[in-house]
């Protein structure tokens, strides 16, 4: 059995950055346990827009605290993310993701992540 917790995992090389400091990703769960996904709590500071797209991988984002908003840039539809709202990268889709309030957000990853990804320019991580 595998118990991990936030505090654990703070200031350890599973607690990611972005460079811009927009958020700080906490994982969980990664490649290397075994389990068939990755698992994160990220937190996306107020005032920030980052943008998103997963070629390689599938998200799961439920919000659990925080306001904002996710952009598909396909179609230019606009959704509300507040908590109790889950959204899911069902397409590989390309989007903003806006934070009004600070966003605490748990994401499901399938591949899983190993953990050492950075966004690449075009919002994706590489292909697993």
């Amino acid at each position: 059995m595998l118990v991990r917790t936030i505090d654990e995992i703070k200031q350890t090389d599973r607690e990611v950055w972005a460079k811009n400091k927009n958020w700080v990703s906490r994982r969980l769960l990664l490649k290397k346990d075994g389990m068939g996904f990755s698992f994160h709590e990220t937190t996306i500071f107020a005032g920030t827009q980052t943008h998103i797209w997963y070629k390689h991988h599938l998200e799961a984002v439920f919000c659990v605290e925080g306001e904002g908003e996710v952009e598909t840039l396909a179609d230019g539809k606009i959704h509300r993310i507040g908590p109790g709202t889950l959204y899911a990268l069902n397409n590989h889709d390309e989007h903003l993701l806006r934070a009004s309030k600070d966003l605490r957000l748990l994401c499901v990853f399938n591949p899983p992540v190993t953990g050492e990804e950075v966004h690449r320019e075009d919002g994706s991580y590489p292909p697993e």
